[in-house]
């Protein structure tokens, strides 16, 4: 990784998700969003997150706008075959969710079930977006440790 880069200018989005919690899920795939990261939403009135396909294994739960400017971003890569089907790709496996009156948000079982996720999900924040882990597989990839790496420490508080 490159630590000589500039950090880059921050975005539009004024709510940093950080943390982890974790939360029942119950058979119809439904779990409480921490109140925390509720309030990183789009606002009471239109509170709306999309669920996609998340990296190492991860689903990702992004504020809807956040998608939608990030999707948008993406658009504007080299035109061609690999862009329209990692678009493609992205927009199949991903769903609009808004919170229920309990806080809970439904994620269909077969998404939960493609990341292993069964009876419980870790929700970490990350950011701009979270990542919706199955505990134990979240444990496993953390294996390594709880170090993070000195160069990343030593330009993330400088």
């Amino acid at each position: 990784m490159d630590y000589d880069k500039p950090a880059p200018a921050p975005d539009d989005f004024g709510f940093t998700f950080h943390g982890a919690y974790t939360r029942a899920v119950d058979t119809k795939g439904r779990f409480a969003l921490p109140f925390r990261f509720r309030q990183g939403g789009s606002g009471p009135a239109e509170e709306k997150y999309v669920v996609a396909r998340g990296a190492d294994g991860s689903l990702s739960l992004l504020p809807y706008t956040v998608w939608i400017a990030n999707f948008n971003r993406m658009r504007q890569g080299k035109p061609g075959a690999d862009l329209r089907a990692n678009l493609r790709r992205m927009s199949q496996k991903s769903l609009v969710l808004e919170p229920d009156s309990q806080g809970r948000v439904a994620v269909s079982p077969e998404f939960l079930s493609d990341c292993g996720i069964a009876k419980k999900v870790t929700v970490v924040g990350m950011g701009s977006y979270m990542e919706l882990w199955d505990p134990d597989t979240l444990a496993q990839q953390d294996a390594g440790g709880d170090d993070v790496d000195a160069g990343f420490m030593d330009e993330f508080y400088r």
